[in-house]
């Protein structure tokens, strides 16, 4: 029994776990890092899942799970039109089921691409992405599940527009991106829209949602999954060149996903 409740676990929870929208920085991507700087992102996040929701959309019960994960993204503007991109993420995963404990400790993604800005239109611009990944470390039987070792792209349109309401400058974004997966694995479809106010010159309010569907047949006995997370987030200049970010973050809604709670703390570095 104990052998097979582990297989069951693992399963679940990492299959879960691999098509929840990840937390990501979240940032006004739609416009090009200018020629010679660069961004970093050092972030941690803390997540907590207790629930999943199911093939119905349903939240039930699924045992514990919590994931520790540390991430290093980085910007840099390669020409006035052109940003390079990247990022780099480890976490430590600990389950429990059955009354056992299961923890996974390993490096979960690398990935590299670039931005281009194409054109402003009616006071909105507009950016094209590329992004290559690898999936480090994965420990799951289930095949519609990303393995250790896949590699897989991603191309995204964005759209950038800025606004001024009641004496606040602030901005909206919206991008919509497609990633093709290797072998059986199905392919997703994401759109993310973010919001940010800048409440005075050190202070930056952000929301933002995150939403992921599968596309195609899955080989996956769970079928189709999909998610929609909330996130808001806060953002403060503490010195010229260096700010901190505190946020959390909630799946609303879903199937075949967990039911995420979280906190993230991020410090940004523009040099």
């Amino acid at each position: 029994m104990d052998k097979f409740a582990h297989r069951v676990q693992i399963g679940c929870v990492a299959y879960f776990a691999a098509f929840t929208s990840s937390v990501s920085p979240v940032l006004a991507g739609a416009w090009p890092l200018p020629e010679g700087d660069t961004l970093a992102i050092v972030q941690v996040s803390h997540t907590l899942a207790h629930r999943n929701f199911d093939q119905s959309g349903n939240a039930t019960s699924r045992g514990r799970f919590s994931k520790i994960e540390p991430q290093l993204y980085v910007e840099h503007g390669l020409t006035k039109q052109i940003t390079l991109l990247g990022k780099f993420s480890r976490s430590t995963d600990q389950s429990v089921a059955f009354g056992q404990e299961f923890t996974d400790v390993n490096f979960r993604r690398a990935e590299i691409g670039a931005r281009a800005y194409l054109f402003t239109w009616r006071e909105t611009l507009y950016t094209v992405d590329v992004i290559f990944g690898r999936t480090l470390g994965a420990s799951t039987n289930d095949p519609a599940a990303s393995q250790s070792g896949d590699l897989d792209y991603e191309f995204g349109l964005t759209t950038g527009t800025t606004f001024t309401e009641f004496g606040l400058n602030g901005f909206n974004e919206t991008r919509i991106a497609y990633r093709q997966r290797p072998g059986a694995r199905p392919a997703e479809a994401k759109v993310d829209v973010t919001m940010g106010v800048h409440v005075n010159d050190q202070w930056l309010v952000m929301l933002k949602n995150q939403t992921e569907n599968s596309l195609g047949r899955t080989p996956s006995p769970r079928g189709h999954f999909w998610a929609n997370k909330g996130e808001l987030s806060v953002v403060h200049d503490l010195e010229p060149g260096f700010s901190i970010e505190a946020g959390a973050f909630r799946t609303i809604a879903g199937r075949n996903v967990l039911k995420e709670t979280g906190l993230k703390l991020a410090f940004w570095y523009r040099f």
